[in-house]
Order: structure tokens, then C-alpha cells, then sequence
């Protein structure tokens, strides 16, 4: 019964293209009536048919399942079109597929057949010789999958199961084919989402990693979780207004930071130098000489400088950069270090110091010493691959560090593919071939495009003669019952599969808890899910890279919408770089059009003087999800009285200075940038008034506004760091500077604390936390101020000057 049932499917599987509509509704039926006994019947027929037969099989099972879902996608695109902006909260999976869920509703015999043909197309995938796995991928399944990459991606800690839980719930409700049992039927885009969640086990909690910007794997190694699990890295910081594991960190939270930290962790990989030393004083030209190749240090009286030790203890190998004060800058190689008689000391430099350094005094080292770097640039693929270090894993000093080091760096391959984050750099294909499949062997044909030049030379060496084949075993000390084909053998591994490589796919599979959960990713989509695969150019916009997204308010103001454009498309790459930096978290662009940037503008102002002061405000960013934060420039220009309201379109002298507004604020945000700080200052705002509306308002420079990195998991409130006041701003401006100064980003915060509690010292000690008597006078000094005679008013101390005192007695 089942043959006669399914042979109408295998007489179509001979003109699979020429199928008319009602054939296939018939041979739907069909699939559907034979149900779960039809998949294993027709794979044992696959089984003994040629590759063109099989393929025809798949061809025809690809139209059938193109006829059951291309309808539902068009009706579901249609739907998701009035899904919400993501904002700084994301997009919840569940809304998603409430929107979509009577478009992607399948009626019975669809639901049976569809799932009849998946399981047949997964297993003809499987069956050898392994046709191109592009053959097999349903480009509407595919899709389906990708309608909820804004909910996979940027995700919270705790939402990886819930996520799959929801995507089985609306399986269920819908009748949709179980996706996620079918990974070889999606491109590797989609198959990176759904890995996302099942790579991660059900109720693992997520995993919180501390560890400083210049920091290492060695550093993070001990904190990495026994599983694959969402990470909530934090990176610490000693000014920072938030504590981890009882240290404290940067305020940024989310996915924007795990996106930098796993960049930040990858770097170290290729990293050559170790952490930067920094000792600074005076060193006057009599004990300190800079002569020729050599740095003389005479001995001094106890106790020696800090500056005058560090540059004692250098060694060989080290890096040092010499600060003059002067302004000079000298920086040197140590190729040794020789005690001089009598208690001194002779640093030899790799190049002679000029002549001039040595009658000036230094006032700033920096030390570096050398580190192992595990990756490097490797010329026959023009990507990075196993550094020199990488077969020295059994040596005596070194090879403890390196060993912890590579296997951490397998660990972090195996966690940003959980974690949708991409490492800082690219890996060969084969790379990827030999991380995936633990049982091969390298092969001298994989030389092929990775070393043309070796792979040649290898092949001549199978040709060698015995007499020369001896004088090579004796002169590298190898053994004498060596054969050529075991010497080939040996170069293929130590280059290819070095000991580094072992200790890589050892840390990988470790976290890997469900063995077969990778059997369907090939190593190019592993490699295109984890490594940066788009290179930012000179021609490619910003609009090619991202879905760019305007929310309501936003794309209203049309005006506004054309200046962003035009300050978007004219970023030089150097600019296009930082501004990847300020909205994603890393300078890596995604895959283009796989991301989407939204452009909200939430800004509000009502009166005169908040309008000039909105046109002080710089851009922020939530790098959790792609989001820009725009203030209404093109309102506030004409709100403000620099020019007339306007109907309908905007005059051509408003365009031009609304574009180079924009252009500057954008330039001063996205250069501005080094750190999350205004994400998480509830502990220190609890002290903080709110602000009056106080006639002095338009007159003081503006709030310290932007809020890099917003977090999807915290909430900005006001700051402390907010009332810091712009001094000596040497940078170039436009001439309109004077009416609305620009402010400094979140990130520049960080040097302004450290002024600030550094200037604590110089403060009278009953000043340091009378902050009661300080908001006293300063509201005085407003009152003073808003009086209508200038004889009124006393001798008062300015009231910048009082916000000075303020903010350090807060600080404090």
C-alpha cells in the first residue's frame, strides 16, 4: 500500500520542474497520507539510487515545500511590518511570533507533508557522496528563520531556553516544521541563531566574567563556565560606579559589551606585548644619559625613584617609550641591560637615542615586555594562523602559559557561537575543517592554496633520493628507520596540527555538551558565524551594511532624516570604523544587511532655552541593539531663533547647517568614546537634587548628555559625572560653537573623574563634604542673580565655581 501510495512521487522526481500546481497539491496529499512511514521509506529508496536521482529527489522535494511556505512568508513579511521598534529594550521572541502567527499557520495535510519532506531532505543530506549542503537549504524555511534574528540576537542572559521553548510553542501552535531538528535545510546565518539556543543546556545560569580592558585568556581562563552559556562580562575599572565580585567595573551591560569582550579577548591571541608599565617623575641628565645605543643609569641615593627603578629592572626584549619634558618622544627595543661598577646600570637599545636626548630630562616611562603571541599573519591565505610558539607547548618555561592560553582560545570559539559575538580576526577555512572533524589527519594536498610554495616542496621530497634523504635525517638528528612518506607526514602535522591545535579543539569540545549538536554546520558556515568575514571599505556605506530603520517621530521629520544620510554616507573609512564602534560595540561590520540599525530620536524640549540647549547634545548609542539616539536638531534650529519656522520643505541655508551640525556632533560622539559609564550610576545619583530651572541655566555650559552603550538590562538615570564642566576645549569648532557648545560623550568621563578626585587634595578640608552649605550658596547666588538690580547683588563666590565645589564634595 505504501508503494502504491508514494509511486506517483517517484515518477516526479524525473521532471521535478515540470510539475504543474494541481500535481503537486495531489502529491501533497499523498505525503501526507502515507505520514511518519513515507520519510524512511523513500530514504531507503535514495539509498540505491545514482547522485543525479538523489538530486532530483531533492529538487523535487524543495518545489513542494516552496508551494506549502512561500505563500506564509509574503503574508508573514507583511505582518512583521508593524512590529515594534527594538529601542534599548529589544525585541521580545514572543511579540514576534504573535504578529506572525496567523500567516505562518499551516493547515493539516500541509503540516504532515512539510515535516515528511524535511525529514527527507536531512536524511538524503546525510547519505554519501555528500552533495553541496547549498542544495539542500529551503530558502522559505531559512527565512522564516531569520524573521526573529532580532530576538536571538542581543538576547538577555536568561532568555536562551525561554527562547526555545517559545519557538517549540509556536511549532506547535502553527504546525511549522521543527527547525531546529533541521539545521542542514538552513543557510548559516540562520543556523548560528537557532545554535545560539541549543548549544546552550536548558536552566544553565549565565556565566559573569570580570577582567580588565588590557587583560588576557590567561586572566579570563579560570572564569570561563564548564559549558556553553551566555556570558555577562564586565570590565573592570577603579573609577568605575558599579561592583562585580567585589570589584569595580565599567557601568555598560548587555550585548553590546559581550561583543567587546569577546573582541577584546580575541586580540590577545595576536598580542606581541604584555601590559603596559607607566612610572613617571624626573630623571635629570647626570644619573640618566642617553648616549649612542645606550641608556647609562648612574647609581642614586636610597631611596631611588620609582622612574629610576623601572628603568633599572628593564631586560632584554623589553619595550621602553621615554616622555622629555620637552615633549619628545624616544621609543626603543632593549637588547640588554649590563651592570655598570660601582652600582649602575647600561640598558642596550636596538637603535642609537639622537643627540639631543642627552642633555634633556625624563619625566615619563613605559615598560612592555614581550609576550607569545599564539596567531599570526600567515602569507600563502593573507589570515592569521599558529604562531612559531605553537609546538612549543612542552617547554619548561613557557609552556604551561601557552598550553592555558590556546585551550582558553578554543573555549572562546566555542562560547561566541553561543553568544551571536565574532572573534577579532579571521581563520583559514582549514582551520575550521580540523577543528570540526577530531579524527583527521592532515593531508599533503591541504597544503593546496594554504602553501603552494611548501606543498611543492613536500612533493619533491617524496622524490628525494635515498642518499640526500640521509644526509637531511642526520643533519635535523632524525631516525635513521625514517621513511620519506612518515618525514612528510611529520611537517604536515607540526605545521598543520601543531600541539597548540590539540589544546584548541580540546578547550572547544569541552564546553560542547551535545556532541552531535555541530553534525549539520559545515566548517565555512562555522567559520562565517564566528569570524569576521566583511572588511569595511572605502565604497561600501553604512546603508549596505545595515537595514537602517527610522522610528516614528523620527522618520517624520524627512529634513532630518536626508541630513543623517548624507553625515552617514560621508564617513571616511576611518570614521565609518568608529562609528561601528559606537553603535555595535566593535569595529567589525556584521554581514551585510543581516543587522538592523534603528535611529530613534527621544529627545524632548519645549521652551527657548532647552531648545539651545538640545542643540549642545551629541549622539548616544545602545550597543545592545543597534540603536541611535538623535537629538531634533532640524527643530531646534528653528526653535531656538537662529532661524525662521519653515513649512514644508526646508530652506537650502537650514539644510547646510543642519548637516554640519549633525556632522559635528556625530564626529565629537563617535571620537569621544572609551567606556560605558552613565549605564549605572543609580548608587551615586541617590545625593544628586534634581535640576532647577534656574534663569542661569542657558548661560552654563550643557549637561554631560551622552550614554554610550545603554544597556537593554539597565536603566540611564542622572549622574554625578553629568554636572562635570567642559574646560579649555582647544578643539576646533564651528562659529557657531559659542551658541551651543558641544558635550563630551560618557567615555571621556572616565578622565574627568580622575581629575576631579585628584583635585580633591587641593580643596580646603571644609569644603570636601559640605554639601548642604554648597547647594545653600548656590542658591543664594541664583537668587542674587534673578534679582532686578545690580545693587542688590552681594559679592558671591561665581557659580561655576560653586558647581566645581559641588561636584567634588559629591565625588567624595
Amino acid at each position: 500500500d505504501l508503494s502504491i501510495k508514494l509511486q506517483p512521487v517517484l515518477r516526479a522526481t524525473s521532471r521535478p520542474g515540470k510539475c504543474s500546481s494541481q500535481e503537486l497539491d495531489s502529491l501533497l496529499d499523498r505525503l501526507a497520507d502515507a505520514g511518519d512511514e513515507a520519510p524512511p521509506w523513500l530514504l531507503h529508496w535514495a539509498r540505491r539510487q545514482t547522485p543525479k536521482a538523489r538530486s532530483s529527489l531533492v529538487a523535487l522535494c524543495q518545489r513542494l515545500l516552496s508551494k506549502v511556505l512561500r505563500p506564509k512568508v509574503v503574508a508573514a513579511q507583511e505582518a512583521l511590518k508593524s512590529a515594534p521598534g527594538e529601542g534599548a529594550e529589544g525585541v521580545d521572541f514572543g511579540k514576534l511570533a504573535s504578529i506572525c502567527e496567523d500567516a505562518l499557520r499551516f493547515q493539516a495535510i500541509e503540516r504532515d507533508a512539510s515535516r515528511v519532506l524535511c525529514q527527507v531532505l536531512s536524511g538524503v543530506s546525510k547519505l554519501p557522496p555528500t552533495a553541496a549542503p547549498s542544495e539542500f537549504v529551503v530558502q522559505d524555511l531559512d527565512s522564516i528563520v531569520l524573521f526573529f534574528q532580532r530576538a536571538f540576537i542581543g538576547q538577555r542572559a536568561s532568555s536562551a531556553s525561554k527562547q526555545l521553548v517559545q519557538l517549540r510553542e509556536l511549532e506547535a501552535e502553527t504546525g511549522l516544521p521543527p527547525v531546529q531538528e533541521h539545521l542542514a535545510l538552513l543557510g548559516g546565518q540562520a543556523k548560528g541563531l537557532l545554535l545560539g539556543m541549543l548549544l546552550v543546556p536548558e536552566d544553565a545560569p549565565p556565566c559573569t566574567v570580570v577582567v580588565a580592558r588590557d587583560g588576557g585568556l590567561l586572566d579570563v581562563a579560570p572564569q570561563l563556565p564548564l559549558h556553553t552559556s551566555i556570558l555577562l562580562p564586565y570590565f573592570e575599572d577603579a573609577t568605575g560606579t558599579k561592583t562585580v565580585q567585589g570589584r569595580r567595573v565599567e557601568g555598560g551591560e548587555g550585548h553590546g559589551l559581550r561583543k567587546e569582550f569577546f573582541t577584546s579577548m580575541s586580540l590577545d591571541a595576536q598580542r606581541r606585548w604584555g601590559r603596559l608599565s607607566v612610572s613617571e617623575g624626573l630623571l635629570e641628565p647626570g644619573p640618566v644619559a642617553c648616549c649612542g645605543s645606550r641608556l647609562k643609569l648612574q647609581p642614586l641615593e636610597s631611596p631611588a625613584s620609582e622612574l629610576h627603578q623601572m628603568l633599572m629592572a628593564v631586560s632584554n626584549g623589553d619595550r621602553i617609550k621615554l616622555t622629555f619634558t620637552t615633549g619628545q618622544e624616544s621609543e626603543r627595543i632593549v637588547t640588554g641591560n649590563m651592570p655598570m661598577p660601582g652600582g649602575g646600570s647600561s640598558i642596550i637599545v636596538n637603535t642609537p637615542f639622537e643627540e639631543n636626548l642627552s642633555e634633556l630630562t625624563i619625566k615619563r616611562c613605559e615598560v612592555q615586555k614581550p609576550a607569545q603571541a599564539l596567531f599570526e599573519f600567515h602569507r600563502g591565505t593573507g589570515q592569521q594562523w599558529f604562531s612559531s610558539h605553537s609546538n612549543s607547548l612542552r617547554d619548561p618555561q613557557r609552556g604551561e602559559n601557552l598550553t592555558d592560553r590556546y585551550r582558553a582560545f578554543g573555549k572562546l570559539i566555542a562560547l561566541a557561537l553561543a553568544n551571536h559575538c565574532k572573534l577579532a580576526f579571521a581563520l583559514p577555512l582549514l582551520f575550521f575543517q580540523f577543528l570540526l572533524h577530531r579524527e583527521r589527519r592532515a593531508q599533503l594536498d591541504d597544503l593546496k592554496g594554504f602553501d603552494n610554495a611548501l606543498h611543492s616542496s613536500l612533493r619533491k621530497c617524496l622524490k628525494m633520493k635515498a642518499a640526500q634523504f640521509k644526509q637531511i635525517k642526520e643533519l635535523e638528528g632524525l631516525s635513521a628507520d625514517m621513511s620519506l612518506e612518515e618525514y612528510v607526514a611529520d611537517q604536515l602535522k607540526a605545521i598543520l596540527c601543531p600541539q597548540a591545535f590539540e589544546e584548541v579543539r580540546s578547550g572547544f569540545w569541552s564546553l560542547i555538551s551535545t556532541l552531535d549538536a555541530l553534525d549539520d554546520v559545515t566548517p565555512a558556515e562555522l567559520r562565517q558565524i564566528v569570524c569576521p568575514t566583511t572588511v569595511v571599505r572605502e565604497d561600501m556605506g553604512l546603508r549596505q551594511i545595515f537595514r537602517v530603520v527610522f522610528e516614528d517621530d523620527m522618520s517624520e521629520c524627512q529634513p532630518l532624516v536626508e541630513a543623517f544620510h548624507a553625515v552617514l554616507d560621508g564617513l571616511s573609512n576611518a570614521d565609518k570604523k568608529k562609528f561601528l564602534m559606537f553603535v555595535t560595540g566593535i569595529e567589525v561590520p556584521p554581514e551585510p544587511q543581516t543587522e538592523q540599525l534603528t535611529v530613534q530620536m527621544p529627545f524632548s524640549a519645549f521652551t527657548k532655552d532647552e531648545h539651545v540647549e538640545m542643540l549642545g547634545k551629541l549622539p548616544q548609542a545602545h550597543t545592545c541593539t543597534n540603536t541611535l539616539e538623535l537629538p531634533n536638531y532640524y527643530e531646534s534650529l528653528q526653535e531656538s531663533g537662529r532661524y525662521e519656522p519653515q513649512e514644508g520643505k526646508a530652506s537650502r541655508a537650514l539644510m547646510t547647517e543642519l548637516k554640519n551640525l549633525m556632522k559635528e556632533r556625530l564626529h565629537t560622539a563617535i571620537n569621544e568614546t572609551e567606556s560605558y559609564e552613565l549605564d549605572a550610576t543609580e548608587d551615586r545619583c541617590s545625593v544628586v537634587p534634581p535640576a532647577p530651572v534656574a534663569p542661569w541655566a542657558p548661560s552654563l555650559p550643557p549637561a554631560l548628555d551622552l550614554s554610550k552603550g545603554v544597556s537593554q538590562d539597565t536603566e540611564s538615570s542622572p549622574s554625578v559625572a553629568t554636572r562635570l564642566r567642559v574646560k579649555d576645549s582647544d578643539k576646533a569648532a564651528s562659529s557657531d560653537t559659542d551658541s551651543y557648545p558641544p558635550q563630551l560623550s560618557s567615555r571621556s568621563i572616565q578622565s574627568l573623574r580622575s581629575d576631579a578626585r585628584t583635585s580633591l587634595e587641593d580643596l580646603p578640608q571644609n569644603k570636601r563634604l559640605d554639601v548642604d552649605s554648597l547647594l545653600a550658596s548656590l542658591e543664594e547666588e541664583a537668587d542674587t542673580r534673578h534679582a532686578p538690580s545690580p545693587e542688590r547683588r552681594p559679592k558671591t563666590q561665581d557659580v561655576d565655581s560653586l558647581l566645581e565645589d559641588l561636584d567634588a564634595a559629591l565625588m567624595t
